[in-house]
């Protein structure tokens, strides 16, 4: 009974202190106007507040390990199988830099796609003096973003966040959603102080 206490004990410190991190590297992303360079893109410019979807997006677990690991489901392997991933110049591949290859290792790359493999949607409520969360961003006129949870590497040294940003809204029409303008991934690494900063950010523009 003592040991199934300390477990229980030692599962919810865990989960407050991972909350706690989720938390700070949203603050660092959003108030962060730089983060949110691309919308200054083909002659537009960035708002003075960002508004964030608040419900969260799945992360692309290609992104970090392009292969089979385990736990896929039929769909996962089904959907990988017909379709495939150039590492060499897919924007959204992580380790075409030299940088990320030697931060992340190739077994901790493989644990962060079987993390994410099962990643699912959640409420959020987020709120600081340049953004803030709304309940809908189809009917937003202008710039909106939806966001992932981070994710953390097994040491905690990184974290990885993920921002789709949408341009008029993000509707769909016959099954086909529209609006998508780019998406920008942001690397954090945790320094000796326990202080978070951004060790790479990487844009790219849909349109």
């Amino acid at each position: 009974m003592k040991n199934h206490l300390l477990s229980l004990l030692l599962c919810l410190a865990i989960g407050v202190r991972a909350f706690g991190q989720a938390d700070e590297i949203y603050k660092l992303t959003f108030s962060d106007p730089s983060n949110f360079d691309i919308m200054n893109s083909l002659s537009h410019k960035q708002p003075k507040t960002i508004l964030i979807s608040n419900i969260t997006d799945g992360w692309d677990y290609t992104v970090f390990w392009n292969g089979f690991v385990g736990g896929e489901t039929q769909e996962q392997i089904d959907t990988e199988t017909k379709t495939s991933r150039h590492e060499s110049y897919d924007p959204a591949y992580l380790f075409r830099d030299p940088e990320m290859l030697k931060a992340i290792s190739t077994a901790e790359r493989k644990s962060l796609r079987k993390r994410t493999l099962v990643s699912t949607s959640e409420k959020i409520n987020l709120k600081g003096t340049n953004y803030h969360t709304v309940a809908s961003i189809e009917e937003v006129k202008g710039f909106c973003v939806s966001t992932t949870k981070p994710i953390f590497t097994s040491d905690g040294r990184y974290a990885f966040i993920r921002l789709l940003v949408y341009f008029g809204g993000h509707y769909q029409i016959d099954g086909a959603w529209y609006g998508d303008f780019g998406s920008t991934t942001i690397v954090y690494q945790k320094q000796a102080n326990g202080k978070w900063r951004k060790f790479r950010k990487y844009d790219h523009l849909i349109l």
